[in-house]
């Protein structure tokens, strides 16, 4: 009769049928599971507690086997006689008890030698050799028992879980995973940044971060639209892979962001040049959907340092990424298509671009703003036809603020929003008190900077119009200017829908700066102003030859011809005056004719 042990609990002995003694029992056959047929007890066997375990094992559908010490087969349940034949081979009827062992050659040796005994859990891989895999959550109980036949028994227990380690496998790389790119994202990219800072002193050299931004890539969304921005993003994670070291780690951490992580970088100088490698094949004409694109990338480099080995991993990872950030937004403001790597002076500038943006917020609540006006004549009458506003600031401990140093900072935290409505309110209040102290006459007009995000905003123009409805303004008494950059920067369309919408209703919009920009001329026909504005390096400055005044005799003939008035800035000498006059120039501003200073302070009449 064939007996069929059951584990009795930790440090017991098989435990035999009741019907038989043990003084009875034989040595179990050795048998291989594929040569025997799981039976249950005979009838005549009273059910007991062991029983009820071996029909729980039964319902959980767990391979179960139990082996010798000896290495004999001691009993299975019917999952367990299942599992391990399934792998027999034709010619070779013990192969099932040979994938036993390969079960058991996994499990710790300290465990199948220790006297006592004991558990192991873990995964293991019983697929065939060149299959797929066959992954088994696997329980393997040890009990010594020198007094038994098999010298005690080994239990193994396997559940299959290779479809939980799949789903789980895919949930992972979802979670990991950029799904436009397929490359890793940005919390994958932190752990292994992360783990590249544990090991960094075995690795030798430094870990290197390389943020790429790529260029104008939401002109490219919104003129384009987002499928062939996301092919351009594909394309451009193609070409990064084939740009950098075979070691090297690249994921897509934002929009329009990829980082490179770098191991073993010997100093400062590599990481630059592995930076400029980057930069380089990433640059030039590309073809999307049989439309050629002229991209380019601005990459920051972050490099490990004493302050970074000095934290924990988990922040030197952060901090790394922050540095390669900062290194990527001055590559960025430099003019983008550039490389540049994280200094102490470049924390320091982004130090006091935080500090500035916290502050701005604050600057306006408490009054620490206020507006300056210069007069701007008329070349012929000499009267001052209308001013423009320029906002200053006097910080409490820094005392005045450049405008250069904090509009731009304004415009990258959004604050210009609220600012530009203060400084148009403003504005619009002191022209009023100028008409009603009777300063200036009623076509009085005044003129305020506009940012992209202020254009841009659906509401601006309602704004505007508001603005001239609360202080009585004629709609022409209010000329908005703006830079190329403003009106063909990101967001073009929703721009070019408000300054059409605001020259409808009679609001004058005035192109800054013009001559300085790529694309001056072509604005005056594709977006339209009111008023052309020549930047002070073309208005006939002092050393200007006469096919200078040529060309601004007919950039004010082409103005003329489109119904815009010329406005010459950074009027400085008399010889100059006369030259803008004799080109026909309409209007000048200037220091020879007044500097800004505070509204009561303006003088509306030309004294030279």
């Amino acid at each position: 009769m064939t007996h069929n042990y059951i584990v009795n609990g930790p440090g017991s002995e098989p435990a035999l049928p009741e019907s038989e003694s043990a003084t009875e029992a034989s040595p179990p056959t050795v048998q291989s599971p594929g040569s025997a047929v799981y039976s249950p007890r005979g009838a005549a066997t009273t059910p007991n507690y062991m029983d009820q375990v071996r029909d729980v094992l039964v319902a959980a559908d767990v391979a179960t086997i139990i082996i010798g010490i000896d290495g004999a087969v001691l009993d299975f349940n019917e999952a367990g006689a299942k599992l391990f034949p399934s792998r027999s081979l034709p010619d070779d009827p013990d192969d099932g008890r040979e994938m036993i062992q390969n079960v058991i050659e996994q499990v710790p040796k300290r465990l199948l030698l220790d006297p006592e005994g004991g558990v192991w859990q873990g995964e293991i891989d019983l697929g065939l050799p060149g299959a797929l895999s066959a992954v088994y959550d696997t329980t393997v109980l040890v009990r010594h028992d020198p007094e038994s036949a098999s010298g005690g028994f080994v239990g193994v227990m396997c559940r299959d879980v290779t479809d939980e380690r799949g789903r789980a496998a895919d949930l992972l790389h979802l979670l990991e995973h950029d799904p436009t790119t397929g490359l890793l994202n940005r919390t994958a990219a932190i752990e292994r940044t992360t783990s590249a800072l544990r090991r960094i002193d075995d690795d030798g050299g430094e870990v290197a971060i390389l943020m790429v931004d790529i260029d104008r890539l939401r002109d490219v969304n919104d003129a384009l639209g987002h499928e062939v921005g996301d092919r351009l993003l594909s394309s451009t994670a193609r070409r990064l892979a084939t740009a950098v070291r075979p070691d090297d780690i690249i994921a897509r951490i934002g929009g329009d962001e990829f980082v490179v992580i770098c191991y073993a970088v010997p100093d400062s100088a590599v990481a630059m040049d592995l930076a400029d490698r980057v930069r380089r094949a990433l640059t030039g004409r590309l073809t999307i959907k049989q439309l050629e694109l002229d991209v380019s990338v601005s990459v920051g480099v972050g490099i490990t340092d004493e302050e970074i080995r000095s934290a924990t991993a988990e922040q030197g990872a952060i901090q790394l990424l922050s540095h390669a950030d900062t290194a990527v937004h001055a590559a960025k403001q430099a003019g983008r298509a550039r490389t540049a790597i994280y200094t102490s002076q470049l924390r320091s500038r982004a130090k006091i671009r935080i500090e500035l943006a916290a502050a701005l917020s604050k600057a306006l609540r408490e009054g620490q703003l206020h507006l300056e006006y210069q007069a701007i004549f008329s070349a012929v009458s000499e009267q001052a036809e209308a001013a423009e506003a320029f906002l200053r600031w006097n910080h409490p401990q820094r005392g005045r603020v450049e405008a250069g140093e904090f509009i731009p900072v304004a415009e990258e935290t959004g604050v210009i929003v609220p600012i530009g409505d203060w400084v148009l309110q403003q504005a619009c209040a002191t022209t009023r008190k100028w008409i009603d102290d009777g300063m200036v006459g009623e076509r009085f007009a005044v003129h305020v900077n506009v940012s992209r995000l202020q254009l841009a905003n659906s509401s601006f123009v309602n704004r505007v119009v508001d603005v001239l409805r609360e202080y009585h303004l004629r709609p022409r008494q209010i000329v908005l200017e703006a830079r190329e950059a403003t009106l063909l920067g990101s967001d073009t369309d929703e721009v070019i829908r408000s300054v059409r919408a605001l020259r409808r209703v009679g609001v004058r919009v005035a192109l800054d700066n013009f001559g300085t920009g790529s694309n001056a001329l072509s604005l005056l026909t594709d977006v339209g102003a009111d008023v052309l504005k020549l930047d002070g390096s073309l208005a006939l400055p002092s050393g200007a030859s006469e096919a200078d005044t040529r060309v601004v005799r007919a950039l004010v003939l082409l103005a003329h011809a489109l119904n815009m008035e010329v406005v010459a800035e950074r009027v400085t000498g008399l010889e100059q005056l006369r030259r803008l006059r004799a080109a026909g120039c309409d209007l000048v501003q200037g220091h020879l004719l007044g500097k800004p200073c505070a509204p009561d302070k303006v003088s509306m009449q030309m004294e030279l």
